[in-house]
């Protein structure tokens, strides 16, 4: 059985908040281990941050889409945005000694570490982020 999540964001930061709520109300629906909500937490709030800023420049026209789908034992992430996309392998190392000290430039190589099959599908409309993360989850008590 697959479940199915989906928010739709404005292009701007505040809705950051809006992401927390999404992703406590997903985690907590499905018992996740505390930090694989951790994890998933990082994922989609780097994921979406970089949709609203780089994706989208916070043009307020513009909306970045969350789809998050539970389904044989992996969380399917989809991050969205409506920008002209860029490429991946133009992303300076953020290891390197003359990026270390950047307060941005970290989320791509998070998103890379965290998350298995990364893939950045650009068209026309936009860009989308998809990535899988196996499930670990808080086994049920005999009281839930």
């Amino acid at each position: 059985m697959q479940s199915r999540y989906e928010l739709i964001l404005e292009s701007d930061l505040r809705e950051v908040r809006r992401i927390e709520k999404f992703v406590k109300t997903m985690c907590r629906d499905h018992h996740f281990d505390q930090s694989f909500i951790h994890d998933v937490m990082l994922l989609i709030t780097e994921a979406t941050n970089n949709a609203i800023i780089h994706g989208n420049k916070l043009d307020k026209t513009k909306h970045a889409t969350l789809l998050c789908t539970i389904e044989d034992g992996y969380l399917n992430i989809e991050v969205t945005d409506e920008g002209q996309g860029f490429n991946p392998s133009e992303i300076p190392n953020p290891l390197a000694p003359e990026n270390l000290l950047k307060s941005s430039g970290r989320g791509v190589f998070l998103i890379k570490n965290f998350a298995q099959d990364v893939e950045y599908v650009f068209s026309q409309n936009g860009t989308t982020l998809k990535m899988r993360v196996a499930i670990r989850q808080t086994p049920k008590s005999d009281s839930q």
